[in-house]
């Protein structure tokens, strides 16, 4: 499905909405329909910050590992500020919790949602592209050193952090049955080849 909106293609591909309909489908709790809102509000922290910096994203893509921001090859303002956009996204949702966390008083629900909000901020500061918190390293190496260093760099923090969480995902599976840390171990695993893949092309 593609729309354009402002300028922005927007694409939908169908692996996202058929693992959110899934989801939304099996989950009663409603935690699934809050993650997806926290996601949104992450995306539009970034989109916001490139806004004020006189940027639009040329294509906003829902995809199996989420929802990215795709913009021109030739976008660029510097280490400095593209760190800032990178680091905008997960400011976004830190700001989102700590405002549920005020207004939350005895609301068991809007506490799980800045629970929610926190985790997603923190989760995409993992340092492995394309998570922000890669690319936020990625940028600040750069202003050290060659491009090339620091993709090696890059490469090199992103196994030492996916091998251990894949070595402990899996006992952890076995034994307790929670998915949960495999799962986002393969995610990673899963993201961190798809950008390598775009970045070669």
């Amino acid at each position: 499905m593609k729309l354009n909106l402002a300028d922005t293609d927007i694409r939908i591909n169908i692996s996202f909405a058929a693992i959110i309909t899934l989801m939304l489908i099996i989950d009663e709790s409603g935690i699934c329909a809050l993650a997806l809102f926290c996601c949104v509000f992450h995306e539009a922290g970034h989109i916001l910050c490139l806004w004020a910096m006189g940027e639009k994203p040329e294509r906003i893509v829902f995809s199996f590992y989420g929802i990215k921001l795709e913009r021109l090859p030739t976008a660029s303002h510097g280490r400095i500020n593209e760190i800032i956009i990178f680091a905008s996204g997960p400011f976004a949702n830190f700001v989102l919790s700590l405002f549920l966390i005020l207004i939350s008083a005895m609301n068991e629900t809007l506490k799980t949602w800045a629970l929610i909000s926190l985790i997603t901020g923190l989760f995409n500061l993992i340092p492995i592209r394309p998570l922000d918190g890669g690319n936020i390293l990625f940028s600040a190496l750069c202003r050290m050193m060659k491009t090339e260093m620091a993709e090696k760099i890059c490469n090199a923090v992103s196994i030492a952090v996916t091998i251990p969480l894949l070595l402990s995902g899996i006992p952890a599976a076995a034994k307790t049955g929670n998915f949960s840390l495999l799962a986002s171990a393969l995610y990673l695993t899963g993201a961190g080849i798809s950008e390598k893949k775009r970045i070669r092309v």
